[in-house]
């Protein structure tokens, strides 16, 4: 609702029908057929006031924009998923993954812990830090297959680069005459 280009919530029942309002210099009333459905206190032009009661329930979560926030609920859920989320977050410093985020953790509290956790733990393993794969790997019940196995590279210990020297070897070449004429 806009009073004096300031933005009013009112319940979401209530948008786009008709209402009135009675304001003062401190405050803004809001009523839906003479019954007061909503009480702000005013507003610069510009700024907005809303009441988390007035959202549906759905969307009230959305309204939390902090990384913090988002941290601290998937740490409710599992350390190890609060991890994963620090990792979305810091998977792309350009684009501020909240929403990423956001779509993750309301995804994984729907699952078993088990099932969120070795969700995680895939997409962990092959870097990926999006919704969708991670929607996928559940929808797919990939989290319930084994990781695959990755095994250490077998390293001979006299392998080394074709033109690698070790620091004896360096040592004992004869340094270049620096006083011969060029």
């Amino acid at each position: 609702m806009l009073v004096d280009r300031g933005l009013y919530s009112v319940p979401w029942r209530l948008v786009g029908k008709r209402v009135q309002t009675r304001t003062t210099p401190s405050s803004v009333e809001i009523y839906f057929d003479d019954v007061r459905v909503a009480t702000h206190d005013r507003v610069a032009p510009g700024q907005r006031s809303t009441n988390e009661d007035h959202l549906p329930p759905e969307r009230r979560d959305l309204r939390h924009r902090s990384r913090g926030y988002w941290v601290e609920r998937a740490a409710a859920v599992h350390s190890e998923i609060e991890c994963f989320i620090e990792e979305v977050f810091d998977s792309d410093d350009v684009l501020y993954q909240l929403r990423v985020a956001q779509q993750i953790v309301r995804l994984l509290e729907g699952y078993p812990k088990d099932r969120a956790l070795a969700a995680c733990r895939r997409a962990r393993f092959h870097g990926n830090y999006s919704y969708g794969g991670l929607k996928n790997v559940l929808v797919r019940a990939l989290d319930r297959e084994p990781l695959p196995v990755v095994l250490d590279p077998i390293v001979e210990p006299d392998a080394r680069p074709r033109f690698a020297r070790d620091v004896q070897e360096l040592l004992q070449l004869p340094l270049e005459n620096n006083d011969a004429p060029h």
